[in-house]
């Protein structure tokens, strides 16, 4: 039985060796297609060749600003030590000028906690 396995993986076509990433990686790493090679790819992609050709984006999809995503929550920080209270436009921004990390304020938020984050910050949502 290993001899037959042994004679099939000698057999192996190019291609399969290339999907498998054995022959990619070792005969193709840190070269560069040539112009020519751009150019047949360029073209085995246009017109109703594209993946995408004939497919519109829906009404909704089109209404959607790019890069939306999730509005930052505003927080505020109230510093018992020094009986202050300032307002962050996210969790990331009060992170940053407070020297903590962030997961930090987003656990002391999934956990509901009460008491003072390091005995000194309170945090609390705004909505």
């Amino acid at each position: 039985m290993s001899r037959k396995r042994e004679v099939l993986s000698t057999n192996i076509k190019p291609w399969v060796q290339y999907r498998q990433g054995t022959w990619c990686s070792q005969e193709f790493s840190g070269r560069n297609h040539s112009e020519e090679t751009k150019t047949i790819i360029s073209e085995t992609k246009k017109g109703e060749k594209n993946y995408n050709f004939g497919k519109t984006h829906s009404e909704e999809t089109k209404q959607k600003p790019s890069g939306a995503g999730k509005a930052s929550q505003v927080i505020e920080v109230t510093d018992k030590k020094n009986n202050t209270t300032t307002s962050y436009d996210s969790i990331h921004a009060a992170a940053r000028a407070l020297n903590i990390s962030y997961s930090s304020i987003n656990m002391y938020f999934l956990r509901n906690q009460q008491k003072p984050y390091k005995g000194q910050y309170i945090f609390k949502k705004v909505n």
